[in-house]
């Protein structure tokens, strides 16, 4: 047996064995005991450092103090996701634990089978953001990154599956244009699909984000356009410390001309401008290190945060 092979094998059974032993400690003792290692390991990390720079470049006026405070309590809540994502389905059988606001507009748009698009970012548990639509009847997919390990990439893919009826749509370099013909597909034909969008990628377009210029993926507006799909944002806040959330999902009204990609990039700081919005509100529950720092020193803005409203203005840099 390769080395490789013997590697991914030896992880898997390992990985087994801790989702046995959380299944059986329950969701608060398991989203605890994680949290307390998120705590003790985070800080260590340079993910930790990378996330203290871009508080001080978000939030100029808080103390290093208070930054600080606001990373531990980021690694706080990492933990507890890592261990809810291995007990999502005990979490979805229980509803005292999700609470779903404005769900009349969503119901009608799940009932009508019309092309959906849905982006959230990493705050709260993210995880949970499309469970509105399945509660609702709907058959919702998702896109996500393949783990280089195929066992466990699989088994995460089946904790996943409650919520994904639709499917799993994996991304990256190697599925190409061909991934993309197939999403396009699934939207057209009625389809939510789901995106985690929030990631810096030095390929998409620049947006303005929490006081720097990032570059981010447009591939969730641009999919939108090509199909006139209606696009939702969705955030998921957890309630205090425990493994209670709220979730909370808004329609975007989108700009529409004659050139898509032009209208794509509006609506994807549309998009942005929301998720800082919502960051502000709960610095905490933010994945902060998803800023990368830039090879140039970034530009400081004030801290306030764009509403939706202004985002529709046109920035210079996104002009086609």
């Amino acid at each position: 047996m390769p080395l490789k092979t013997l590697r991914h094998w030896v992880e898997y059974a390992l990985s087994r064995l801790a989702i046995g032993v959380m299944r059986m400690a329950g969701i608060d003792a398991s989203a605890h005991a994680f949290a307390w290692l998120g705590r003790k390991i985070g800080p260590r990390t340079r993910r930790h450092q990378q996330s203290l720079r871009n508080l001080a470049i978000a939030f100029p006026h808080k103390s290093a103090t208070e930054r600080a405070r606001i990373a531990l309590a980021m690694w706080d809540n990492m933990g507890r996701v890592a261990a809810e994502l291995i007990l999502l389905d005990r979490i979805l059988a229980d509803p005292a634990r999700v609470a779903i606001t404005g769900t009349e507009e969503l119901e009608t748009a799940v009932r009508n089978r019309e092309p959906q698009v849905g982006v959230t970012l990493h705050a709260g548990n993210w995880e949970l953001a499309i469970w509105p639509v399945k509660k609702l009847g709907g058959d919702p997919a998702g896109v996500y990154r393949p783990l280089s390990n195929p066992l466990i990439d699989r088994l995460v893919r089946t904790r996943r599956s409650a919520l994904f009826s639709g499917g799993l749509f994996a991304k990256g370099p190697e599925e190409g244009p061909r991934a993309a013909k197939v999403m396009i597909d699934f939207v057209r034909n009625g389809g939510w699909l789901g995106f985690v969008a929030d990631h810096v990628d030095r390929r998409g377009i620049p947006v303005d984000f929490l006081g720097q210029d990032i570059r981010v993926t447009h591939v969730p507006a641009l999919i939108a356009r090509h199909t006139n799909a209606q696009v939702w944002v969705a955030r998921t806040i957890r309630i205090g410390t425990e493994s209670r959330f709220r979730i909370d999902a808004r329609k975007l009204d989108l700009p529409t001309s004659d050139d898509k990609r032009e209208d794509a990039c509006h609506a994807t700081q549309m998009i942005f401008s929301q998720f800082e919005a919502w960051i502000r509100e709960h610095p905490e529950q933010w994945q902060w290190w998803n800023i990368r720092v830039p090879r140039e020193a970034p530009r400081v803005k004030a801290p306030e945060a764009a509403t939706p409203d202004q985002a529709r203005r046109t920035p210079q840099h996104m002009t086609a």
